[in-house]
This record gives C-alpha cells, sequence and structure tokens, in this order.
C-alpha cells in the first residue's frame, strides 16, 4: 500500500499521517506497524513515528502489516457523532463538560457510546494525543461514568505528556461539589485515608493503611438541612472512586452512591421529622450526586493561567433550587 504525502500534509508526523491515509485505525496501533518495521518512506525501511513527511513523499506500507492493519481496526474505537460541551480550547487541549451516563474511555469488547468515540468525530484520529493505549486516545485523566462535569482531553502526544505531568505533580487543582447523607459533617477536614482495590468486590475500593496508595480529599460543608450535607471537595491526589470511598468511611456517603452505602435506604437512618426534605433531594438524582465542578492549572505549554468551570446540570440545579427555599 502507497500513499502520496500532498501538500496539505506536508510536515505532519508520520503516526498521524498514516492513521489518517489508512482510514482512522488507533494511532497507537500504527506506531506498532511502525516500529515493528513495515513502513518506509521514499524506500527507506528505518523510519520513527515522530519522524515528519515531507510533500512528494511516497510512504510505503509493507504486505506483511495486513493483519496488523486490521487489528488496528479492530481495536479501534470508531468516531459518533456524540454531543460534546467545549468549555475550553486551545492548540493543545480541550476542557469539556461531561454529562453523567457518559463512560470516558472503551474498554475491551465495548468500542461505542464514550467520550473517546465523541473525540474522534468531533477532532478526528490525527488530532487526538495517542493516550495510554488504543482505547483512551486523548484521555489525560478520568471521571467515573456518572459524575459529571469538566475533563480534560489532549489534542497532541506532547500535550499529553505535559498535562499527565501536571496531575502526577498535584499541579491541577480540582474541585468538586456533592450531596452527601448522614450525620452532619465537620465544617472542613482533610481526609488523608490511602485506597487500594476491595480484596472483596473488585469493582469497589477501600480504605487500607496497610497496602493502599496515598489519597487525600479536603472538603468544606457548605451547608446541612435536615441530614443532607451539601459539600465543596478539593482533591489532592486522584484515586479510583476517591471521595465516594472516603465520604462512605466517614459516614456520609454520596447522594445516590449505591455503590458506597448512599442509596435511599440511608435516609431511614435519619430522624423520621427529617426524612421529608432528604426524599425530596434523592428525587433529584438518578445517579451519585457528585459534579466536577472547575479545574485550575498554569498551563505548562502556553505558561497561562487557567481555571475552567463546569455549569450545574440540571438534576444539581432541582437540588440547590430545594436547598435554597
Amino acid at each position: 500500500m502507497d500513499y502520496l504525502v500532498d501538500n496539505d500534509r506536508n510536515g505532519q508526523r508520520l503516526d498521524v499521517f498514516l492513521t489518517d491515509a489508512l482510514g482512522g485505525p488507533s494511532r497507537s496501533g500504527v506506531q506498532r506497524i511502525i516500529a515493528d518495521g513495515h513502513v518506509s518512506v521514499n524506500g527507506k525501511p528505518t523510519v520513527k513515528k515522530n519522524a515528519d513527511v515531507a510533500a512528494g513523499d511516497v510512504v510505503t506500507v509493507d504486505d506483511g502489516a495486513e493483519a496488523a492493519v486490521r487489528t488496528c481496526y479492530d481495536d479501534a474505537p470508531l468516531p459518533q457523532d456524540i454531543p460534546l460541551d467545549i468549555l475550553y480550547e486551545d492548540d493543545y487541549i480541550a476542557v469539556i463538560n461531561k454529562p453523567a451516563g457518559l463512560v470516558v474511555h472503551p474498554g475491551r469488547g465495548n468500542t461505542n457510546g464514550t467520550v473517546v468515540n465523541a473525540l474522534l468525530h468531533r477532532f478526528g484520529a490525527g488530532n487526538v494525543s495517542s493516550g495510554y493505549d488504543n482505547y483512551r486516545p486523548g484521555i489525560v485523566h478520568r471521571l467515573d461514568k456518572d459524575t459529571s462535569g469538566a475533563l480534560i482531553v489532549a489534542k497532541t502526544d506532547t500535550a499529553h505528556a505535559a498535562f499527565a505531568e501536571l496531575f502526577l505533580s498535584r499541579a491541577i487543582n480540582k474541585v468538586y461539589t456533592g450531596f452527601c447523607v448522614g450525620p452532619r459533617p465537620l465544617e472542613h477536614e482533610v481526609i488523608d485515608l490511602p485506597l487500594a482495590a476491595s480484596q472483596r468486590e473488585p469493582v469497589k475500593r477501600a480504605v487500607d493503611k496497610r497496602k493502599g496508595k496515598p489519597a487525600v480529599t479536603e472538603y468544606v460543608l457548605k451547608d446541612f438541612i435536615c441530614g443532607i450535607a451539601l459539600m465543596e471537595f478539593t482533591l489532592h491526589t486522584g484515586r479510583t472512586h476517591q471521595i465516594r470511598v472516603h465520604c462512605a468511611y466517614k459516614g456520609f456517603p454520596i447522594v445516590g452512591d449505591d455503590l458506597y452505602g448512599g442509596s435511599r435506604e440511608a435516609v431511614l437512618k435519619i430522624q423520621p421529622m427529617e426524612r421529608p426534605f432528604a426524599y425530596s433531594i434523592f428525587k433529584c438524582f438518578e445517579r451519585q450526586a457528585l459534579h466536577a465542578m472547575s479545574l485550575s492549572f498554569v498551563h505548562p505549554l502556553t505558561h497561562e493561567s487557567v481555571k475552567v468551570t463546569a455549569p450545574y446540570p440540571d438534576d444539581f440545579k432541582r437540588a440547590l433550587g430545594i436547598f435554597s427555599r
């Protein structure tokens, strides 16, 4: 298979060029084909994935790559026309307002209906980062399926590496809003409890002071009415289910979080006279009541200070309206 580089592709990275030329397989799969020696440029077989191609170059994928190319298509998530609410965008990243119910990236055997599919449709396969694997192009960090709010996606591999480093060094300020059910929390607390996969239920996380990884959640109590707390959380680490596990461990799970004790049955622990108000908050949500409200950081590539705020979704607006009344 020979592909001629036209003027519009002059200076493009080889792996980006081939991803588009082959019709949209995963870029990480294309990089494997290059690394395995199946690609040559102008007859020269020794090429790198980040080599630039020039107008007039002929890029050849040899016959031995047929099975590998087919695997790339099989592994690659497909573009899907799923609306994205873009809160911020520049040449390197976009920040989207992820709705509750939308999964961030596909898992094996499920390559549809995710943020990744929406990104591939919105930007094109060659205009998002390679990601950590075939299933996560553009994805730097995650939000749980039923958590709404601000999510950073990377357009280039350089941006992906830079923002991954920001997250690793805890240089991105992440603020969440949530509703909890149970006894009144403290006005302010820093919960410093390590987390690990639950030994009993693999899908869950649990506090594990011996084997867990460090996890730090800071919260401020914004309001408390009849067993329902309106909370603001700042994440100092980014462990899976971190806020949900920490709140449940402290005795005030997130409203609607069936996995960690925040189901409607938790209302039965509240005084009978206070239950109608608590039930009115539960009626607002068909998911865990957690929203990634804002992200702020110094942009590692433009060096500008950026703060992005995600508007509240309708369920949060209803619950906040009940609180205000």
